[in-house]
């Protein structure tokens, strides 16, 4: 009608008052479509953050769920072995069997810490939890609470660890911890830990002896875990039984995730 009314004007020389009002109406046509298509952005755009927040709050539950199950499942079997020591030395060697007993209490103190600061952080009680995530650098430790508690245990870190990204360095430390856990319950003998870290990927494997007459080890929620932490990382993980024993073996990138 605008044009049309526009051309008859022309041809004939003549104006008329209709194209001014239809003028307006198709401005403020085109300015409450804009501000239409602006809210809907703002309201995608306020959208995606609650799903992205939601999503890295149940992320990090994850996280936090995962880390009690692997610190608790190293504490009840360091407590497990020491226990039984204690039991079998109590009158043979009380010195050792008093050695013993520290453990476990130095274990389980430890241990309930642990969990208070993780179900804090679940709770989300009182602004966020101070956190003291575990990495490549609590290593030595963890090998020697494993010696503590009766596995031989052989370590080798290669490369920088202040290279890596906290994600990444965490994940390390829960794919060897939880892989040591496992070699306690399932494996026969000393258990050997390598960490390479390059330029691009942090290497690591952990290899132990499976008992005679056991082809594999049982599948469970420690593999489930250690192949988890391995993705999130942007890695992989391949873990299986060859020739006697038990490897587990992940790559974990420092740049561009691993293909």
């Amino acid at each position: 009608m605008f044009l049309a009314q526009v051309g008859a004007d022309y041809a004939d020389g003549t104006w008329s008052p209709l194209p001014i009002p239809l003028l307006g109406w198709l401005v403020v046509w085109s300015v409450g479509e804009r501000v239409r298509e602006r809210a809907e952005r703002e309201v995608a755009r306020r959208t995606e953050i609650a799903r992205e927040r939601d999503l890295a709050a149940a992320q990090e539950r994850t996280r936090i769920a995962r880390d009690l199950h692997d610190s608790a499942g190293h504490a009840i079997n360091v407590i497990l072995v020491q226990a039984g020591a204690a039991r079998l030395l109590g009158e043979r060697d009380p010195a050792a069997a008093r050695a013993a007993l520290q453990t476990i209490e130095d274990v389980a103190r430890d241990t309930i810490a642990e969990i208070d600061r993780l179900v804090a952080a679940l709770r989300d009680d009182g602004g966020e939890a101070e956190r003291a995530p575990h990495g490549l650098a609590a290593l030595e430790t963890l090998v020697d609470a494993k010696r503590a508690a009766g596995i031989e245990v052989a370590l080798e870190v290669r490369g920088d660890r202040s290279t890596l990204t906290p994600g990444v360095d965490q994940a390390a430390y829960g794919i060897v911890r939880e892989a040591l856990t496992n070699a306690a319950r399932h494996g026969a003998g000393p258990a050997t830990v390598t960490v390479e870290i390059e330029p691009d990927a942090v290497r690591v494997a952990v290899e132990n002896p499976l008992p005679a007459g056991s082809a594999v080890a049982p599948e469970g929620h420690g593999l489930a875990g250690m192949r988890e932490r391995a993705a999130l990382a942007g890695g992989r993980l391949e873990a299986g039984a060859a020739d006697g024993a038990f490897r587990v073996a992940a790559e974990l990138p420092l740049g561009t995730p691993v293909p």
